[in-house]
């Protein structure tokens, strides 16, 4: 059996030393276990900046910082995660939906109630200036990961260049669309329930993801974690496209970044 090529899907070296890292396409700190790229898809470097410069940002921000927490996902180390930002600190019970509120001063309560309360989608630009532009990044980070294990699909095309330097370098961050939303029914979440001899315990889903490529011939790439939506184009930053199509059939509808 031949040796695996490796070229490096974001910054494409091919320098076969530099791959020894497993890569997680989905983080391990929204639930993902199990789903990894083979070897030589991506190279450490990559892996390490995306993981210290991307994803460190945008799980610790709502609405991923706040939904790790909510349904009690471990981080990478093991542990219950946390949600801080100032005058307010949620603490992982280890129970869905159940979460330990810490603000310090009473007078931050109607912070936390606020954010406890909200069933909707917490825009990241409203919690720190840039988060939307790693938001993007991240999305489109995750969108060619898992094209590149998608049948039919050459996530290594001249196509997919403008994303792939979006993602790994920043380029064009600020003009690039994303569509966000909010699924409805949160119950929906819910996939099967049993009882054993601690009680009852619920099987959710975390998260979803579908690739569906557009009469133009772009490939959109629709992300679901709990129940918060994004969507984004894979080949050029416009998303006008899909989110018509999306609101068209569906009965809740997806915005845009700009909207």
């Amino acid at each position: 059996m031949g040796q695996r090529t490796c070229d490096c899907l974001f910054c494409r070296t091919t320098d076969q030393s530099a791959f020894t890292r497993v890569e997680h396409p989905i983080p391990e700190s929204l639930g993902n276990d199990d789903l990894t790229l083979p070897l030589g898809v991506v190279c450490d470097r990559c892996n390490q900046y995306f993981g210290a410069k991307v994803e460190s940002s945008v799980l610790a921000r709502p609405p991923f910082g706040v939904e790790r927490v909510g349904q009690a996902i471990l981080t990478k180390k093991g542990k219950h995660p946390k949600y801080d930002e100032k005058g307010l600190s949620l603490l992982s019970t280890g129970f869905w939906d159940q979460v330990l509120v810490i603000v310090p001063d009473i007078s931050d309560r109607t912070k936390a109630e606020r954010l406890l309360s909200s069933p909707g989608i917490f825009y990241p630009e409203a919690v720190a200036p840039g988060h939307t532009e790693l938001l993007v990044r991240f999305l489109l980070k995750v969108g060619l990961e898992l094209a590149s294990l998608a049948d039919g699909v050459n996530p290594y095309d001249s196509g997919f260049d403008a994303a792939r330097k979006c993602a790994r370098f920043g380029d064009a961050a600020r003009h690039w669309d994303f569509g966000y939303g909010l699924y409805p029914r949160r119950r929906d979440l819910k996939l099967s329930s049993r009882v054993d001899e601690f009680g009852p315990l619920e099987t959710r889903q975390l998260y979803q993801y579908e690739m569906g490529i557009m009469p133009s011939g772009d490939l959109v790439f629709c992300f679901v974690f709990v129940t918060h939506v994004f969507a984004c184009n894979l080949n050029r930053p416009f998303i006008a496209e899909y989110l018509l199509g999306f609101n068209s059939i569906n009965d809740f509808t997806l915005k845009s970044r700009w909207h």
